[in-house]
C-alpha cells in the first residue's frame, strides 16, 4: 500500500526527522519528504511513502495519529500498489475523513480515538456513532472517558509547549479555542456554554453526548500540571429546547 500524507505540526520545533523517525521505527518505506512552514507557527510535512503489505488502512491511520505533536489532514492511499489489496486498475485517492476506518456496530474506544484523531476537528459523527453503540448502563462513563482522552491529548498536543497557565487563563486563552473547533462557545468566568451544542442537537431529550464534553474539558484541564484538579459538571443541558450546555468548572 503506497500513501502520500501530509501532517502539520504544533510547534516549529517539531521538524521532519521527528514525523519521519516513527514511520521508519513502524516498518514503513519512506519514498520522499518535504517540510515547509505552516501559517499557524508550525511546519507542515509531506511524506509519500510504502507500508508492509501486513499494514491495513486502520494501521496507517493510527501510525500517522499517533505521531506527537501532529495533525493528519490530509491522506491519499494507493490500494493497487498493496499486492493482494483486491483494488481496481487505478489508485483510490481519499482524504483523512473519508479514509478513517469504518464505523461499524462493532466501533469501540480505540477506532473511535483513531477515527478522531484521523478527523479532528470534524468528530461529532464519531462522538454519536460511538455513543449509539456503547450498552446503555455504561454510556455515560464511556462518553466521559473518551471525552478525558481526547482533550488530554489535545492539550498535549497544540498547548503544553509553553509555561503552563493558571486555570482562568487556560480557560479563556486555551480551553475556548480549543472547544470552538467544533462548537460556538461563550464563557464567562468558570461558565462555558456550548451554543447549539453538536453532541446533543438531533436529540429531544437524550445528552449522554454532553459526557464527553465534560471528559474533554476535564481531561484538557488535567493536563495542565498548573491545574490539574479542576472539575466540571454539565449545570444546565439545551436537548430538546434551547441547545444551549453549559458546564461550571471549580
Amino acid at each position: 500500500m503506497k500513501f502520500s500524507c501530509s501532517l502539520e505540526t504544533s510547534s516549529e520545533r517539531i521538524r521532519l526527522v521527528n514525523v519521519i523517525s516513527p514511520l521508519i521505527k513502524a516498518g514503513y518505506q519512506l519514498l520522499s519528504q518535504k517540510q515547509e512552514s505552516s501559517e499557524n507557527g508550525g511546519n507542515i510535512i509531506h511524506v509519500v511513502a510504502k507500508s508492509r503489505e501486513s499494514k491495513t488502512q486502520e494501521d496507517l491511520i493510527n501510525d500517522l495519529s499517533s505521531i506527537e505533536g501532529c495533525s493528519l489532514f490530509q491522506l491519499e492511499i494507493d490500494e493497487d500498489d498493496s499486492a493482494g489489496a483486491g483494488a481496481g486498475a487505478g489508485a483510490s485517492a481519499v482524504d483523512a475523513v473519508s479514509s478513517a476506518p469504518p464505523m461499524k456496530q462493532s466501533l469501540d474506544e480505540k477506532n473511535a480515538l483513531t477515527s478522531i484523531g484521523a478527523q479532528y476537528p470534524d468528530i461529532v459523527d464519531v462522538v454519536r456513532r460511538y455513543e449509539n453503540v456503547v450498552p446503555n448502563d455504561i454510556r455515560d462513563q464511556a462518553l466521559y472517558e473518551l471525552g478525558r482522552k481526547v482533550g488530554g491529548g489535545i492539550y498535549q498536543r497544540d498547548y503544553s509547549l509553553g509555561s503552563p497557565l493558571k486555570l482562568s487563563a487556560t480557560i479563556s486563552r486555551e480551553l475556548v479555542p480549543a472547544l470552538k473547533e467544533f462548537s460556538k462557545v461563550k464563557a464567562k468566568n468558570d461558565v462555558i456554554s456550548l451554543i447549539k451544542c453538536p453532541f446533543c442537537k438531533l436529540s429531544d431529550s437524550n445528552h449522554s453526548g454532553c459526557h464527553f464534553v465534560v471528559g474533554y474539558i476535564e481531561g484538557f484541564l488535567a493536563s495542565n500540571p498548573a491545574v490539574k484538579d479542576a472539575q466540571v459538571r454539565e449545570t444546565s443541558c439545551g436537548a430538546g429546547s434551547t441547545n444551549i450546555c453549559e458546564f461550571t468548572i471549580w
